[in-house]
């Protein structure tokens, strides 16, 4: 184990009695070169100590605030409590949880995180002391266990949360808190890959048991024990199928394609005119709300722009984004009236229809739309599921949706005849998860037949003669993949 060693003097009661080297001391006026001690000291013990050291320093220090091997980060601390720091303590201590919890899920460690969570519960936390630091640092951790910020590491530790006001169901959908938590410039950036990198995997688990699942209820004597990922039962299914029939996966991403090809030949008018067209907008069943005409005039008074300028590709990403919030949002930041039209209709394919439409346009809003629907999130998480029964139906329409054109998926519609409908059908479970965990790319033998079967479809609307394809498309690089990684140089 590496030893630390700290030259300064330090005095419990008021801290560090500076050498004449004023470049090491820490103050109350430089609170975070004391935070900055701390960080490095785990930055650098992650390199070389085991997960059970880790866990021992990290109790020492902000659990139970005993010597540890660095007598600098342990001084460092003394400064953060002996000023009364105590939102400073938080962020740190939260930046460190993360340090670690980086380094351990790219291991696969989960387990060091759960006992990392653990440590917060610790029966010491409630022992009353007489010793004044000990005793002010017990009263932050009492009051950080009961922050959303610990609920929340919990929850991506896979420890079951401490239950608030707020209702349970809001969890299902944490990739979308993530999402938008990782392009949330005050946290810190720990945090932010973290929930980055865990909103990906929660994703691409999502699209595992989608695919899992769509491959045994659309085949006989599958295994019936796979979950369903989603609320809306069997219905799931045919929401794919119909989902497909419109236009089908690879038809939807090439009309956004030509679309984003003529950007550059026309004006900023025959682009709004083409866009309302390519979202199929008049034909829509949100038309009473005059949607079409938000698109026509809102970009123009938003952006101040003549209809007569050349169009450019750096206006795309603006549009698109003030699009899905003007659609998913009202000026107060609580749900459009389109959303509620939607909600009440309880008809959400269009309008979800309309989001991944700009979505393939403009692939950059992606992460708008997750932020957006984040903050839908945290408005109805107030309520109960039952209350929120009609908004859960539209997340997980949502989130179907999306899965099925990720660009690392591919779903066919493909017609059976009376034969390979009964043969082969629980081969198919074990396609999926070899093409998920196996790094060799698979054959995409169906994709020659995708485009003539939609045609039948159109005339032949029993979607009970149609089969699920589901296919990943770059299998090698969805496994070998890597994660952000830290320590981070700072």
């Amino acid at each position: 184990m590496k030893n630390f060693h700290n030259h300064n003097q330090y005095n419990p009661d008021h801290g560090f009695s500076h050498s004449r080297d004023d470049s090491s001391s820490i103050t109350a006026g430089n609170i975070d070169k004391a935070q900055q001690c701390i960080y490095n000291f785990f930055l650098e013990i992650i390199k070389t100590y085991s997960d059970d050291e880790i866990l021992d320093q990290f109790n020492k220090l902000f659990i139970r605030y005993e010597p540890i091997d660095n007598s600098a980060a342990y001084y460092a601390l003394g400064e953060i409590i002996f000023y009364d720091k105590e939102e400073d303590f938080k962020y740190t201590i939260l930046r460190c949880c993360y340090i670690l919890n980086n380094n351990w899920i790219v291991n696969r460690n989960i387990n060091a995180c759960q006992q990392l969570v653990d440590l917060f519960l610790s029966n010491f936390i409630s022992t009353p002391t007489k010793v004044t630091k000990l005793k002010t640092l017990k009263q932050w951790l009492q009051k950080f266990v009961q922050s959303q910020e610990y609920n929340k590491l919990r929850s991506l530790s896979g420890r079951p949360t401490i239950q608030h006001s707020y209702d349970s169901w809001a969890e299902r959908f944490s990739t979308y808190i993530l999402a938008s938590e990782s392009n949330d410039t005050s946290k810190s950036i720990e945090q932010r890959v973290y929930a980055a990198n865990l909103s990906r995997k929660l994703k691409k688990q999502f699209k595992f048991d989608l695919a899992l699942y769509t491959a045994k209820i659309d085949a006989r004597g599958s295994n019936p024990q796979l979950k369903n990922p989603t609320s809306l039962g069997d219905g799931v299914l045919n929401l794919i199928k119909m989902v497909l029939n419109k236009q089908g996966n690879q038809k939807f991403r090439n009309i956004a394609q030509n679309l984003y090809k003529q950007i550059r030949n026309l004006s900023f008018g025959e682009f709004k005119d083409k866009l309302v067209d390519y979202l199929g907008i008049s034909a829509n069943s949100l038309d009473p709300f005059n949607l079409k005409e938000i698109i026509i005039s809102k970009p123009v008074n938003l952006l101040e722009r003549d209809d007569n300028q050349q169009m450019q590709i750096s206006l795309l990403n603006i549009i698109c984004n003030r699009l899905l919030k003007h659609i998913l949002l009202d000026e107060y930041r609580h749900p459009s009236r389109f959303l509620k039209f939607a909600l009440n209709a309880q008809n959400f394919l269009g309008l979800i229809i309309i989001l991944l439409k700009i979505v393939l346009l403009c692939p950059d809003s992606r992460r708008y739309l997750e932020g957006y629907v984040a903050e839908l999130i945290n408005f109805f998480s107030v309520y109960s599921e039952e209350e929120c029964n009609d908004f859960i139906k539209f997340l997980d329409v949502l989130n179907v949706t999306l899965a099925i054109f990720d660009d690392d998926t591919d779903y066919s519609l493909i017609k059976m005849h009376n034969a390979e409908s009964l043969h082969g059908h629980h081969n198919d479970c074990d396609r999926i998860y070899n093409e998920y965990l196996d790094p060799q790319p698979q054959p995409h033998r169906q994709h020659n037949i995708h485009n003539q079967n939609l045609a039948d479809v159109n005339h032949d609307p029993n979607f009970d003669n149609y089969r699920i394809f589901s296919q990943s498309k770059n299998t090698r690089r969805l496994n070998n993949s890597k994660d952000t990684t830290f320590p981070v140089k700072n």
